[in-house]
Order: structure tokens, then sequence, then C-alpha cells
């Protein structure tokens, strides 16, 4: 066994997606000229992402394998949607919106 166990890595890997996640978003707003529509739901698709993660993650930590099914399902499928709804909401590359 490593130095650390699996809820240990699980928590370091959060921590490294949530800031990724939040540059992503203020690239958005400064590069692209997000609006707030786009940058809100960026947000909630992020926590969704981050949340289905975790909830899968340690379910299957704990061998519980169809709770990890179901989160992904229920809360993965979610943020996907609405990152996709996001990139759609995004003016186009080079066109700022003010």
């Amino acid at each position: 066994m490593g130095v650390f166990s699996g809820i240990e890595t699980l928590f370091f890997i959060l921590g490294a997606l949530t800031t990724l996640g939040i540059q992503g978003i203020v690239y958005l707003k400064k590069v692209r000229g997000a609006g707030s529509q786009s940058l809100v739901l960026s947000g909630i698709s992020l926590f969704l992402f981050l949340f289905a993660l975790a909830w899968s993650v340690s379910s299957v930590l704990e061998n519980e394998h169809q709770a990890a099914n179901m989160g992904l399902l229920f809360s993965g499928l979610p943020a996907v949607l609405l990152a996709g709804m996001a990139w759609k909401k995004l003016p186009p590359a080079g066109k700022k919106t003010t």
C-alpha cells in the first residue's frame, strides 16, 4: 500500500480538478467573453461533475458498484448535458461580447 489510501487520493484529485475547473471558467469569462448564462451553466456542470466523481469513487471504494453507476447516471449525465448547453451559449472564438 502506498502513502495515500483511496480516499486521500480522491480528495487530492478533486482539489486539482476543482482548481482546473475554476480556472477554465475564468478563462471563458476573460478570453472568450462568455455571458452570464454560459458561466452559470458551466459552474453547475462543474459542481455536478465533481459530485458524480466523488460519489462514484467513494461508492466503488465501499464495494457499492450499483450506487456508483447510479451516481454517474443521475449526476454525471446532467453534468455533460449542461456543459453542452454552456458550450452552445459561448460566442464564437475571437468575438468578445461586452
